[in-house]
C-alpha cells in the first residue's frame, strides 16, 4: 500500500507498506502541492527507519490529500 504522510513540519513522505503494515520503502519530502499519484514514485529503504521513528513519536499523520491532475 502506498500513502501519503505528513510531518508536523508540513513536509509530505510517500510511504510504502506491505499487507502487515511494515513500511518497506519512501519517498520525499515533498511539498503538499506537488503531489502526484503515490506509484508515481520511486520507493527507497533508506527513510524507512526514520519514517518508523517520526510515526512512534507521532511527528507524521496519514493524510488523503486531493491530487491535481
Amino acid at each position: 500500500m502506498k500513502t501519503f504522510w505528513q510531518h508536523t513540519n508540513g513536509q509530505v513522505y510517500a510511504v510504502e507498506s506491505d499487507t502487515f503494515g511494515r513500511i518497506i520503502g519512501a519517498a520525499g519530502p515533498f511539498e503538499l502541492d506537488e503531489l502526484r499519484d503515490p506509484d508515481d514514485y520511486t520507493y527507497q529503504c533508506g527513510l524507512t527507519g526514520w519514517i518508523n521513528r517520526a510515526i512512534e513519536q507521532h511527528t507524521l499523520r496519514r493524510i488523503n490529500p486531493v491530487l491535481h491532475r
